[in-house]
């Protein structure tokens, strides 16, 4: 039982500073990740933008067209007011007048709430086109500290992680299994030496029996109270 507390001591070392150099990198990985799906998003609500601006562009020309083909007519009806003979026909022109003129008076109100609506997409684009290049600059230096602190720690990640690959063998399963359950609900700290007779992780006191066996060494002990494997820290100390 000795060589198992002292392999889960091992293995929960070298946790421990792969832990450090993960905490290391901070909020660094988040902060890339963050940015760079604000980006996206800025960019597909640009896209959006630019594609309702052109849609509002045709509806504003059509319009145009429109209006200028309808105001042709009412000059050629208001023409042919002169030539009329009869009420019904003076009537009918007159009718015609003022259905295009009702026409003419929507097509410029599609023109200018079309307009108003380009002059609202136009600046929020330019706005967010200054935000995309602020954050860009962010990305850039994000990414540019998280490479060098990757840099700087990867060898030493890399030695640990093919270190605790061998470590993780030599655990048997049933404890491996208790030591990864622990490790995830204590904050990756799941093996503890005992200290001034209490658990050094949630510092409750152990009791005196299994102080007993800690110092025998004769069976691997839990916690009764978090469940974080124990050993005796002195002797720990003195290796």
């Amino acid at each position: 039982m000795q060589k198992v507390l002292q392999q889960l001591v091992e293995l929960q070392e070298l946790d421990t500073r792969l832990d450090e150099l993960i905490e290391k990198l901070g909020d660094l990985p988040e902060t890339v990740k963050t940015l760079e799906i604000q980006i996206d998003n800025e960019k597909e609500q640009n896209s959006i933008r630019k594609t309702s601006i052109e849609e509002n562009d045709t509806l504003i020309r059509s319009n145009a067209a429109k209006t200028e083909d309808l105001t042709l007519k009412i000059t050629k009806y208001k023409e042919q007011l002169f030539l009329v003979t009869t009420n019904r026909e003076y009537d009918a022109l007159t009718a015609e007048i003022e259905f295009n003129e009702t026409a003419i008076k929507e097509a410029e109100d599609q023109v200018l709430q079309s307009e108003e609506e380009n002059e609202r997409l136009n600046k929020a684009h330019e706005d967010s086109e200054k935000n995309v290049e602020e954050m860009g600059k962010k990305l850039k230096e994000a990414k540019g500290s998280l490479a060098a602190t990757q840099k700087e720690t990867e060898k030493e990640k890399a030695d640990l992680e093919k270190k605790r690959e061998v470590s993780v063998k030599q655990v048997p399963r049933n404890f491996y299994s208790v030591y990864q359950r622990v490790r995830k609900a204590r904050n990756g700290l799941a093996v503890v030496p005992l200290m001034r007779d209490a658990c050094s992780g949630c510092h409750n006191r152990v009791i005196p029996q299994k102080r007993v066996d800690i110092y025998k060494k004769n069976q691997v002990i839990t916690c009764d109270f978090c469940g974080r494997f124990l050993y005796a820290a002195e002797e720990k100390e003195e290796e």
